[in-house]
């Protein structure tokens, strides 16, 4: 797939230390600090038939014919990782005046079971693998300020990736069909207001990755050559 750049205005430029793997940048993360990007392409979740309509009403006529064709381009800035979702919850708790002691946050706010876990202590919550295959994960927490996370939504067709204009014709149809988006009931019981996201990509999803120096490309997008953050900063203006 090629992937239509230059609408997003992003050029090519050179950092200092270019990093081969996924897991080599990941045991260079400065954590607790800013300055983190990512970017991320993935699949929109999207519905077989528009939004409302009834079993009767589910005819061939009607299928969604965007399906596996609409991803999602996220760019983050400030990427937080490297931390501990309890513990991210529970901060955000204190810091909007809902105080828990430990025992008190451990019955409000239970742990749950995952699909994953992190492959070594090193690179705790930032690389996680699936317990019951080789499938790796990058995990991303959107909410934590000054976290900030724009989109832009790619359409493929023929095999080429395409920035979707926002309120074209054609944005218009994908939100038809495009799947509602879930909340935290959990965290909503706590009483907060700055609900706090678990973003998991498949590390095969994830576009690159910077930070300082460091930067990663994910060699299944290498041929965008190496992304300019400061054009990056001007994506965000507006969004």
């Amino acid at each position: 797939m090629y992937l239509c750049i230059v609408k997003l205005k992003i050029i090519i430029v050179m950092y200092n230390n270019k990093v081969n793997t996924i897991e080599e940048f990941a045991n260079g993360i400065k954590r607790g600090t800013f300055g983190l990007y990512a970017a991320l392409l993935t699949e929109k979740k999207m519905n077989k038939y528009p939004k409302g309509t009834s079993r009767k009403e589910m005819t061939s006529d009607k299928l969604n014919p965007h399906l596996g064709k609409v991803f999602s381009l996220s760019i983050y800035q400030n990427a937080a990782t490297g931390l501990d979702y309890y513990n991210i919850v529970k901060a955000e708790c204190k810091r909007e005046g809902i105080e828990f002691s430990d025992a008190e946050f451990a019955v409000a706010f239970p742990k749950e079971g995952t699909y994953c876990s992190s492959v070594n202590e090193a690179l705790k919550n930032i690389i996680m693998e699936k317990d019951d295959s080789d499938q790796r994960y990058l995990r991303l927490y959107k909410g934590r300020k000054p976290t900030k996370v724009v989109y832009f939504t790619i359409y493929e067709e023929n095999g080429i990736l395409s920035l979707v204009e926002e309120g074209s014709d054609l944005d218009k149809d994908i939100a038809r069909f495009l799947a509602p988006k879930s909340s935290s009931a959990k965290q909503e019981a706590l009483g907060i207001k700055n609900l706090v996201e678990v973003k998991q990509p498949k590390v095969e999803n994830v576009v690159f990755l910077a930070q300082g120096d460091d930067i990663y490309i994910n060699p299944r997008f290498g041929f965008m050559g190496l992304f300019s953050l400061d054009n990056i900063n001007k994506l965000f203006v507006g969004k």
